[in-house]
């Protein structure tokens, strides 16, 4: 199983590294009936399907019987009622795929009037159970969740083939149950004997995690006395034990970096550059740092975290964006906290400038660039990067979300026959299923905050493959967000190459950092925390040369 951009690449490696071997696309049901669980193949046979294919099903509606009463169920004619005893309507049923309290039969049926289509991973499992010796799903992270179409799926295909082997660049994003359901989808045993059943993560979240209880009191009169009431809620937060390592992980993994596997691999350099802002857009910076501070201020008094997101977001795209920018309001969406200063846009800022000395150093030695902007929507940056290029003469072109992802490979490869030396795009648009050969040297003009992202963003270029040596660079204003985002994205990479294997004092430490990355940022801004030693965790992680590859598989 694997990503949508990926299966034409599964299709085309299979062919030029397996002698002999038939590598299929399945796309509908049809596709699979042709195989026979009594017939062995004759040469090496893989089927690959999309994570996206492999979930899709039929549509679905309501079952019940309606009467005078209400909704009745079509099995045993129980009336159906809500926990008060109140006849539930039509909504409650469409919302959610329901069962009787009474006889627990299903309360929905197949919808024949739309779309009838059988999930491709239901056949396999009920018709070719055993049939497939492996079953390789790639980058297994993705299909983390609990109750989601594609975490049912990888469950499905998983139970129905003799092994399983998981693959991922990215294991943990900072959350203990990132990994739960993976585990216990392929080695349900081990999650068991810790008294853990399937949908029982907040356990798993007690023992490896780490949970915040909040509890909410408030006066109470009573007829004698006075006391409080309130009610205590369990909120998840970053935060990993190292214990899940020894006890879940050490058995069941294969950690393997690509340096473990070639001795042919170019070497990989990872810069950081810490850039100052020009001085018009420093001071309109801390004016609206000022403002947006004293909000949240305000606002985490009242207990209130609402401002938080829109306060980091702000905060990392301004300085690339000085311009055009919309007053920033409340969460009422009625007040106004602050309209951001309206800089010049003909004036090119010193980042901007940075990058351009760094592109046109690259190709001064033959090495095409690929960009990543996190902003691409409404604060959208890329177009104006493009403007500055061509306005040197390097030709770049914008790889936007509204190419097909089993289209951008093909893409990339027809805009470098054509003379392009930089693309610009979201690292989300190639983060998976991508391999930028051409683009030996990889810019992060915006890195944004997720781990996941960087992590696989970061190493697209640096593939078996390679000839060339490769360059990352990663660009921030100093002092701003961006800088802290940079040394936060550093702290939390380290904890997360450290239940891969890869231990440090720091990394270690981090994993118990109960703090999303929102609220770190945030929390770093408003209380006037330090940021020194940017510069130092990033030169750890790029003179340890820390990216693994994770194969996955279920305990013997």
């Amino acid at each position: 199983m694997c990503i949508r951009d990926r299966v034409k690449k599964w299709q085309r490696e299979v062919h030029e590294t397996v002698p002999d071997a038939d590598a299929r696309i399945i796309r509908q049901l049809d596709d699979l009936k042709h195989l026979d669980l009594n017939v062995e193949p004759e040469s090496p046979d893989y089927t690959i399907v999309s994570k996206d294919r492999a979930k899709l099903g039929y549509a679905w509606r309501p079952a019940a019987i309606k009467d005078r009463d209400g909704y009745r169920c079509p099995d045993c004619n129980e009336l159906l009622v809500n926990r008060d005893g109140i006849p539930v309507g039509y909504d409650y049923l469409k919302r959610n795929k329901r069962f009787c309290p009474n006889c627990k039969g299903a309360l929905w049926q197949a919808d024949n009037d739309r779309i009838r289509r059988f999930p491709l991973s239901e056949y396999v499992k009920r018709y070719l159970n055993g049939y497939f010796d492996f079953f390789i799903a790639d980058e297994v992270h993705e299909l983390k969740g609990g109750t989601t179409a594609q975490g049912n799926s990888f469950g499905a295909l998983s139970s129905a083939c003799k092994k399983t082997i998981g693959l991922t660049g990215t294991l943990l994003g900072g959350y203990a149950d990132d990994i739960f359901y993976v585990l216990y989808r392929l080695s349900p045993a081990s999650v068991k004997e810790e008294g853990l059943d399937y949908g029982q993560v907040t356990g798993w979240m007690a023992k490896y995690g780490v949970l915040e209880r909040v509890t909410k009191t408030y006066p109470q009169d009573n007829r004698y006395s006075k006391g409080k009431k309130g009610r205590t809620v369990l909120k998840r937060k970053p935060g990993v034990s190292p214990l899940v390592f020894s006890r879940h992980l050490l058995d069941k993994t294969v950690f393997l970096g690509l340096e473990d596997i070639t001795d042919d691999l170019p070497p990989i350099s990872e810069y950081v550059h810490g850039i100052e802002m020009d001085e018009e857009l420093a001071e309109a910076y801390q004016d609206l740092e000022g403002k947006l501070s004293l909000a949240v201020r305000q606002a985490l008094a009242k207990g209130s975290k609402a401002l938080l997101g829109t306060y980091v977001n702000a905060l990392l795209s301004y300085p690339d964006r000085p311009f055009d920018n919309e007053p920033i309001l409340y969460p009422d969406g009625e007040r106004v906290i602050t309209v951001p200063s309206e800089l010049p846009k003909d004036k090119v800022y010193n980042k901007e400038r940075k990058l351009v000395e760094l592109i046109k150093d690259g190709l001064s030695q033959g090495r095409k660039c690929f960009t990543y902007c996190q902003y691409t929507g409404r604060k959208d940056v890329t177009s104006r990067l493009q403007e500055l290029l061509l306005d040197e003469g390097i030709d770049a072109e914008i790889l936007r979300a509204s190419v097909n992802p089993e289209k951008r490979e093909e893409w990339i490869r027809r805009k470098v026959k054509s003379g392009t030396n930089v693309v610009i795009a979201n690292p989300k648009l190639v983060q998976t299923g991508l391999d930028l050969y051409d683009f030996p040297q990889l810019t992060f003009y915006q890195t944004g905050y997720s781990i996941f992202t960087l992590r696989q963003a970061s190493r697209r270029s640096w593939r078996i493959g390679q000839h060339k040596p490769v360059t990352v660079n990663y660009l921030y204003y100093r002092p701003t967000m961006q800088e802290r985002a940079m040394q936060l994205m550093g702290s939390k990479l380290e904890a997360s190459l450290a239940i891969e294997g890869k231990f440090s004092t720091e990394g270690l430490l981090a994993l118990t950092a109960g703090e999303d990355m929102t609220t770190a940022m945030a929390r770093a801004l408003v209380e006037g925390l330090e940021t020194d030693g940017v510069e130092q965790v990033w030169s750890k992680l790029n003179q340890a040369n820390k990216t693994c590859l994770l194969y996955t598989s279920p305990s013997p």
